[in-house]
């Protein structure tokens, strides 16, 4: 785990723990390595077990470590790596259609408006989806957003390394500056295709829309030379075509005249009759009545040859009347039938005057309809062209919208800040190591925050629950994360495994009484403070003080 780094790679480290806003006092380093000691003892198994009894774990070493983070200039921006390469990220890169080929067709079907509808027609799915995917996958990435944030808020804390780091295991990285700086130019490089795929997809849009108006602005041109082409024919054709409208119309005109002028008479001669066999039926009608009139005054006055008289004027009256009547129904149903005959023979001249004129105008509609057909014929044309260039537009817009979401992936990574070169920040972490017997366990204790003493750790002393869990409050679940892989690393490398051991021992605070002493006066403080009770602080000092 010895570094081999270029002279110019800036090196920083972390500290473990920092203050909380709300805690006021200080925290020293032997506060640190004593609360530490505190967790890792209260993690170590005691041993124990009713049937398969089984015993204690030894605590072999406590160390610190630092673990490697590279932070990397790319774009006016920082990036950051995973120095162990614990971490990875894929990136997904979907395959255009051919866009060049698709632009050089169109370019080249522009001349004529048919082979251009072709072309359109032939191409209406040509962006419906992408051609393939690929991927790459680049070693060390961290895109996190959490660990981002998180390490955002804690790089301001880092220190410079002015002097060599002893006593401390140094997890050296193993992702060297070539091996980062091939990732960052595949990064740049898939970046720069994504951008140039935007722009050709851009352009292709561009030039589909450009195109297609090109030809629909021909096309309506040629609409309005169609009308004003057959707008001249009609107006040439329209004199004579009136001219003939206006002598059918005159010679239907008189003959309509004619005919109402002859069932005009047959009508006023019926309707004199009419009126004077009305005329006489009021008078019958009358001379009934008197007769009646007479009759009953002759009944009144007993004058039997008076009333037979009277009775015999009034039947031959009523005779006559009832002839009259007939007559006048007669005289009504010649009327109506003259009404409907002069109406029957007016519509068969009106019809007949439509006929003529509909085919004196016959030309005229020719013309008409040859106008109205080649304009719908050039409309549905423009219907097509506008109907897949908006569909082949709409395709490409939908994956330039894929193509700009790929891009913006981009601007997520790291965080905006300007760099001159690459650096080395080192997080600080703790490793325990537990052996019973043959068996080890690694556990690992990521950077922290110390906060106050609050209600609710007061609470749980007094309920019997240990109040030091609550001092160290983890700073980042996703640096945890990272940090805990390294114990599944030790456990699958066997020369990890050994490094490590190797270098714990070297390093392990517990080797020396004066790291003892710095931890049992860590302890005191603690216990000061109220984070441990005097029975923790024997328990932890009898602990510390085993061999």
């Amino acid at each position: 785990m010895v570094e081999n780094l270029s002279k110019e790679v800036v090196r920083h480290f972390l500290p473990f723990v920092v203050p909380a806003e709300d805690r006021k006092e200080a925290f020293t380093d032997e506060m640190e390595t004593a609360a530490v000691f505190c967790l890792v003892e209260s993690d170590r198994d005691k041993g124990g077990g009713v049937i398969f009894k089984r015993g204690p774990e030894e605590l072999t070493f406590l160390a610190e470590a630092y673990y490697p983070l590279w932070l990397v200039p790319w774009m006016r921006k920082t990036l950051f790596f995973d120095g162990f390469g614990l971490t990875t990220h894929t990136l997904s890169y979907d395959v255009l259609p051919d866009t060049q080929v698709f632009v050089n067709e169109a370019k080249g079907s522009s001349e004529t408006r048919e082979a251009f509808s072709a072309f359109l027609s032939e191409h209406v799915n040509y962006f419906q989806n992408f051609a393939g995917k690929e991927e790459k996958t680049l070693e060390g990435l961290i895109t996190s957003p959490d660990f981002i944030q998180g390490l955002v808020s804690y790089l301001p804390k880092a220190e410079a390394i002015k002097e060599p780091i002893v006593d401390k295991i140094i997890l050296s990285p193993t992702l060297n500056e070539d091996e980062i700086s091939s990732s960052v130019q595949e990064l740049t490089s898939l970046r720069t295709a994504l951008e140039g795929d935007i722009e050709s997809l851009h352009q292709a849009m561009k030039l589909v829309s450009e195109l297609t108006k090109k030809q629909v602005k021909d096309l309506s041109m040629k609409i309005n030379a169609t009308k004003k082409d057959f707008d001249k024919k009609i107006e040439d054709v329209k004199p004579s075509v009136m001219e003939e409208t206006r002598r059918i119309r005159e010679k239907y005109d008189k003959e309509i005249t004619d005919v109402s002028r002859k069932f005009e008479q047959q009508l006023q001669i019926l309707h004199q009759e009419h009126v004077k066999a009305e005329q006489a039926s009021r008078r019958l009608s009358a001379e009934i009545n008197r007769f009646e009139a007479e009759r009953k005054a002759c009944k009144l006055r007993k004058d039997e040859t008076g009333e037979l008289h009277w009775k015999q004027e009034i039947e031959e009256h009523k005779t006559e009347l009832s002839t009259l009547e007939k007559n006048i129904n007669d005289l009504d149903k010649k009327i109506e039938e003259a009404n409907a005959a002069k109406t029957l023979e007016i519509s068969k001249l009106r019809a007949e005057y439509a006929a003529k004129v509909e085919a004196a105008k016959g030309e005229l509609r020719e013309l008409e309809a040859s106008r109205e057909a080649e304009v719908r014929l050039v409309e549905q044309e423009i219907e097509k062209l506008e109907g897949s260039s908006s569909t082949i537009v709409d395709q490409i817009h939908k994956l330039l919208e894929l193509k700009r979401a790929s891009l913006n992936e981009f601007e997520g990574m790291g965080i905006v800040e300007k760099r001159r070169g690459y650096a080395l920040v080192y997080m600080p972490l703790y490793v325990a190591c537990y052996q019973r017997e043959l068996k080890k366990r690694y556990v690992v204790y990521s950077p922290s925050i110390v906060g106050g003493m609050s209600v609710l750790t007061r609470l749980k002393g007094i309920f019997g629950a240990a109040k030091i869990k609550s001092l160290l409050q983890q700073r980042s679940k996703s640096i945890t994360n990272l940090l805990n892989q390294l114990t599944t690393l030790i456990s699958q490398n066997p020369v990890f495994e050994k490094e490590i051991d190797d270098a714990g021992i070297r390093s392990n605070i517990l080797r020396t009484k004066e790291s003892r002493a710095r931890i049992e006066k860590g302890l005191g403080e603690l216990k000061n403070e109220g984070w441990i009770s005097e029975s923790e602080l024997q328990a932890f000092s009898e602990s510390l003080r085993k061999p």
